[in-house]
């Protein structure tokens, strides 16, 4: 069974921190401390295999576009001139039990992340960092619906992708596809919605965060729960209710 490494104040050895566990930072610092110090993580929620399979197929798609060199028949619809890009490492970035990531020395933290695709622009020749989501949602979707820590996500990704020398676009793109909700018709790839979503990414938080956690790991307080976090609020509820 895998064993978690757990962050060790003064260690010289850079410790692992996944865009994950950032993600996990942001929700709950309560949480996230638990679980890179003392390895008590949340528990795991039911994969959502539909979802993933859809995500899956949409990439396999891609990965023949990047043999074949040419842009995906939904983004030539949109008049996108993306087109999967090309680089010896991108099968190590993209593989589940390897990423990308750098070393950030400030924190001795090696940030990574698995990338789920670059795209290169036809006519800027910069490439973009992509990822790719599946919902099922009856409404329209919109940038107004998206969960801001996709765009957290995408920023991250660029920022590793640039200090592995690779020229980045400042902009990151949202592949959303939405399928349907009655899955007697999964079959029928015309009811797939892709939804193409392209914005500005913000940089300036990443630094800031990576020192607030460095700061949170080396502190010998366990931050209080947050009224926010559900699974803080199941255990203060059962602890309440057990008089434990």
């Amino acid at each position: 069974m895998f064993k978690k490494k757990l962050y060790i104040e003064g260690s010289r050895i850079p410790f692992k921190l996944s865009r994950t566990k950032i993600d996990l930072y942001f929700e709950c610092k309560r949480c996230f401390y638990l679980d890179q110090k003392f390895g008590i993580r949340r528990p795991h929620g039911a994969p959502l295999v539909i979802n993933n399979k859809i995500v899956e197929d949409f990439k396999s798609e891609l990965d023949k576009c990047r043999l074949e060199k040419t842009i995906h028949p939904h983004l030539k619809k949109i008049n996108k001139n993306f087109i999967p890009a090309q680089h010896p490492m991108l099968h190590e970035w993209k593989n589940s039990f390897k990423g990308t990531g750098f070393h950030h020395r400030d924190t001795n933290f090696y940030i990574y992340g698995i990338i789920d695709d670059i795209w290169l622009s036809e006519s800027s020749k910069k490439n973009y960092s992509i990822i790719i989501k599946s919902t099922s949602k009856k409404d329209q979707l919109n940038f107004e619906n998206i969960w801001p820590g996709y765009w957290r996500q995408l920023s991250l990704y660029s920022y590793i992708l640039s200090k592995n020398s690779l020229s980045m676009s400042k902009t990151g793109i949202l592949i959303y596809i939405n399928t349907p909700t009655n899955f007697n018709k999964i079959e029928d790839n015309q009811i797939l919605r892709l939804n193409f979503f392209e914005k500005i990414l913000n940089f300036d938080w990443i630094d800031d965060t990576l020192q607030s956690i460095y700061s949170l790991l080396n502190s010998s307080e366990t931050p209080e729960s947050s009224k926010r976090c559900k699974y803080c609020n199941y255990y203060y509820n059962i602890k309440n209710i057990t008089n434990e």
